[in-house]
């Protein structure tokens, strides 16, 4: 049975995270979704303007309810994006182009504490109306909603 990871900042849920977990739970079996935590996402820009761990895995544990996914899955707080890689029953991992590297990361860890390596399977970026990628920067940044509409003109 496969045994998938996926991780993320997962900041006002858009259409990108969506595609993402559809992809992900579409691999089948056991997904470990991993959600950063409040001291990792410190480095990021505006940082200040992205929600509490507590109201991001709220919002992923209502998205998963509603598609039926929450039964297939284990959601867990990350300090660093390596450490859940790790774990030795995993099988896959989806990526978006953004989060490759470090995929390839976790399966040189993998490879140094004898694991076999993970499936990475990678997803490409949705885009919003104006042919970038919709992220959660974008819309912290007013240039997008979470649909991927353009906000001002």
């Amino acid at each position: 049975m496969s045994y998938v990871l996926v991780g993320g900042t997962f900041d006002g849920l858009h259409k990108g995270h969506v595609k993402l977990l559809e992809k992900t739970f579409s691999i089948g079996g056991h997904v470990l979704v991993c959600i950063t935590s409040d001291k990792m996402v410190r480095s990021k820009r505006a940082s200040w303007k992205i929600s509490s761990f507590s109201e991001r895995k709220r919002d992923v544990e209502a998205l998963l309810r509603k598609k039926g996914w929450l039964s297939k899955s284990e959601i867990v707080k990350i300090d660093n994006p390596f450490s859940e890689g790790l774990r030795p029953d995993l099988t896959h991992v989806v990526v978006s182009p953004e989060t490759r590297p470090n995929a390839e990361k976790i399966n040189e860890m993998r490879s140094a504490n004898c694991l076999g390596p993970l499936e990475i399977v990678e997803i490409g970026w949705e885009l919003s109306e104006d042919g970038k990628p919709v992220s959660d920067a974008r819309i912290r940044a007013g240039e997008i909603d979470r649909d991927g509409h353009l906000l001002h003109r």
